[in-house]
């Protein structure tokens, strides 16, 4: 009786890793090439892995042996189906340690994978954001496929809105007090941890129908289980296991990503393209404003005469809401992270890193504590665009948006979506490469990605082998510039 419901469950997985090598995109693949990168002098870019490698890169982590695993957005938005057997998350290897990356496979790939923005590595054990769930997927044998009949798969956490939306579950990471941080976006959620603690994350932002499957704009402004009313977009901390579940920002409109520093401080930027785009400290338990503190009206309601649309934006004079941080205007902020140590040197430590996707940009901070947060004073780390001659994005319009035709690159074609720190110490970043950001779309029919290396010039890659089965493993793990891997 067991032989075949085994068997079929072998036969599929079989056949989708097979099929899901028969898509190919319909254009080559094009990349922004290091020449275009403006960078500070002692430091050079270099590509590590590009496309066919990997496609539509949404985000990365690197495990402590420096893998690469990355999540895919080739189904992204309106392209939904293009990839019939769904997107994936890959794993990418310098096995003969030449500094690039020599080989590329599936982890997994399944139907409901669509477009994921987070992928989070803590030794064999690989956590996906896949609304409406937050997946953990355990290698069991440790050989970096995914086997359905030997590996585990479980949902931690279910309830987030929405599929197929970037308003919606993003990255999860780690903090130095060992508990898990996620975030999502203004699409709101009902969910309940380990618990059994319900949280009712509301607002005015949403839909309806199978890809909105928590009814929160019906539960605005009930209280959750912890008694209080909160409000999405939001940040949650929690146990591995999904227990004890506590939210720790709220008030957000679309928090790409939050990073945690040694300290426990958090940062976060929101992705908020028309004109209030930003990086922050997040205040533990604070409200950023963006919705009135009911989750019934939008910042706009409470607009009073003369006022700065920035500040009635993320609501800054009203009480009761945190510092807005660096509003910057205009933009898609993604991926970001914190170096603490490594490669770099000396002088970038303690860098935050937020890169600008609308921008063509990663902006560079160094935070000081200044009257209960952060002053965040922005410069520019990297940019293939200097002459800021934006394109394809919502604030800029459309001008010429260029495709990757023909080989003519344009600067406004990188479209960064994701920033970390190595195991090695230099710092990776990844490109979504489209003329078109913002609005939910894209256009680049080669769904091309790139990840490149920062790095000292001449920088030669090395990541230490740890063994956590000891105590000086254990000690140089803590250690790791790689933040997942602390």
């Amino acid at each position: 009786m067991h032989i075949i419901p085994l068997f079929t469950l072998i036969l599929v997985s079989l056949l989708v890793s097979l099929t899901a090598e028969e898509w190919k995109p319909v254009q080559k693949p094009g990349l922004i090439p290091t020449s275009m990168f403006e960078v500070d002098p002692s430091l050079e870019v270099t590509v590590w892995a590009t496309s066919p490698m990997l496609y539509n890169p949404t985000n990365m982590d690197i495990d402590h042996e420096g893998r690469f695993w990355v999540t895919e957005g080739v189904n992204y938005r309106g392209r939904n189906g293009t990839r019939p057997n769904g997107d994936r998350i890959v794993v990418l290897q310098d096995t003969d340690n030449d500094g690039t990356c020599d080989t590329s496979h599936t982890f997994v790939q399944e139907k409901g994978l669509i477009a994921p923005m987070g992928v989070a590595v803590f030794d064999n054990v690989i956590y996906l954001s896949q609304p409406p769930d937050l997946i953990a997927y355990t290698d069991v044998n440790r050989n970096l496929v995914f086997e359905p009949e030997i590996d585990k798969r479980e949902v931690i956490l279910t309830g987030f809105n929405a599929i197929n939306h970037d308003h919606s579950l993003h990255s999860l990471t780690s903090g130095p007090d060992g508990k898990f941080y996620f975030n999502n976006g203004n699409c709101g959620a009902v969910f309940t941890d380990k618990s059994g603690k319900t949280f009712y994350m509301g607002g005015t932002y949403g839909g309806s129908g199978a890809n909105w499957p928590a009814d929160h704009l019906k539960n605005s402004g009930r209280e959750s289980g912890d008694g209080h009313v909160w409000t999405s977009g939001f940040a949650v901390r929690m146990d591995p296991d999904g227990s004890n579940a506590e939210i720790v920002s709220h008030g957000l409109r679309n928090s790409y990503e939050q990073i945690l520093t040694s300290f426990g401080d958090m940062f976060q930027n929101d992705n908020d393209d028309p004109r209030a785009c930003r990086t922050s400290y997040a205040l533990e338990f604070g409200c950023a404003g963006y919705f009135t503190r009911d989750a019934m009206q939008r910042n706009k309601a409470v607009r009073r005469p003369g006022q700065p649309y920035t500040r009635v934006h993320w609501r800054q004079d009203d009480p009761g809401t945190m510092d807005a941080g660096d509003v910057y205007g205009g933009g898609s902020p993604t991926g970001i992270t914190f170096y603490e140590n490594g490669a770099l040197g000396e002088k970038w430590e303690g860098l935050l890193l937020s890169c600008e996707a609308a921008l063509n940009t990663i902006f560079g901070y160094k935070p000081v504590p200044k009257e209960g947060t952060f002053e965040l004073e922005r410069f520019v780390f990297l940019t293939s665009n200097p002459g800021k001659e934006y394109d394809g994005a919502d604030f800029s319009g459309r001008k010429e948006i260029t495709k990757n035709e023909n080989g003519k690159i344009s600067p406004t074609l990188f479209r960064p979506s994701d920033v970390t720190v190595g195991p090695d110490g230099a710092v990776y970043f990844s490109d979504w490469f489209d003329p078109r950001i913002g609005a939910s779309s894209h256009l680049d029919e080669s769904f091309s990605g790139t990840i490149y290396r920062v790095a000292p010039k001449g920088f030669k890659p090395k990541a230490p082998k740890i063994d956590l089965k000891n105590v000086k493993g254990q000690i140089m793990a803590l250690r790791s510039s790689a933040i997942n891997t602390r």
